[in-house]
């Protein structure tokens, strides 16, 4: 710690502690709040504070205060890198997925019911009809569809994305975005 902030903030000395903290609020809950905005959409003051005073229990408890140097950064980065980590350590922990195993069950069986999708005759070219049910209905890629057609694997999939953007137009599908394979 620089001459100046040592002798400001004895870490010894809980007045001092006290002082640092009331002096350097702000600046670490600013700190706190526009890294949680990059990450999170709705933030609260209360987490903001919350964090806050994970942050000064973290310096206090570590004894941060004594081992901080001014030749290593500067107290902003400092408290910045300090308050970042806390809040990664925060969410993660309050937005953790968990499930007690005692509380776990097998899901159920769920049965699949084979739909039929009635296209309307014309729609789709022959190629593209005969690349849809291969790689649909005969479990394909586009390599083997590529093999048994005498076509590179590019256009087989190039023809599948023309017919699959014609079905969603014709079904009212055209603002989903699913992944095909």
């Amino acid at each position: 710690m620089n001459a100046n902030a040592h002798s400001t903030y004895d870490p010894s000395n809980a007045v001092n502690v006290d002082k640092f903290f009331k002096d350097n609020d702000i600046k670490i809950k600013n700190d706190i709040g526009s890294f949680l905005k990059t990450k999170f959409n709705c933030i609260k003051q209360c987490e903001v504070d919350e964090i806050f005073q994970e942050v000064a229990f973290k310096i206090i408890k570590n004894n941060y205060l004594e081992k901080y140097s001014s030749d290593k950064s500067s107290l902003n980065t400092w408290l910045y890198i300090i308050s970042k980590s806390v809040a990664i350590d925060y969410m993660r922990k309050m937005y953790r997925n968990t499930l007690l195993i005692d509380e776990y069950t097998e899901p159920s069986v769920v049965e699949v019911h084979s739909h039929t999708i009635k296209i309307p005759r014309g729609m789709l070219s022959e190629r593209q009809t005969q690349v849809i049910k291969m790689i649909f209905w005969g479990d394909l890629r586009a390599v083997e569809v590529a093999e048994q057609l005498g076509i590179s694997p590019q256009t087989v999939r190039s023809i599948k994305h023309q017919a699959i953007t014609k079905l969603r137009r014709y079904f009212g599908a055209e603002s989903e975005r699913r992944i095909v394979s």
